[in-house]
């Protein structure tokens, strides 16, 4: 599920590398399912390649696969949403 994951140009204006949003995905602490509509949306917190927490938005394709469009420190409402 963590492998398959395209990294959109919008998700690096936060300043966080693709390298850093593939670390965060691939060791995500807590995962949530947004919504149960087509594409799925999901919200993940991990650390980047420094240990720092991202948050991530990602949408699920067809094949399983997910793009991430939203990467960025983790906030406190974020992190309140996935309980960490």
């Amino acid at each position: 599920m963590r492998d398959d994951v395209i990294v959109l140009p919008r998700a690096l204006k936060h300043g966080l590398s693709e390298d850093d949003i593939r670390c965060a995905w691939r060791n995500a602490k807590a995962i949530r399912r947004r919504n149960f509509d087509i594409p799925c949306i999901y919200a993940a917190a991990g650390p980047d390649k420094a240990g720092n927490l991202v948050e991530l938005l990602l949408a699920e394709q067809e094949d399983g696969g997910f793009i991430v469009y939203h990467a960025m420190k983790l906030t406190r409402k974020m992190a309140n949403a996935l309980d960490l």
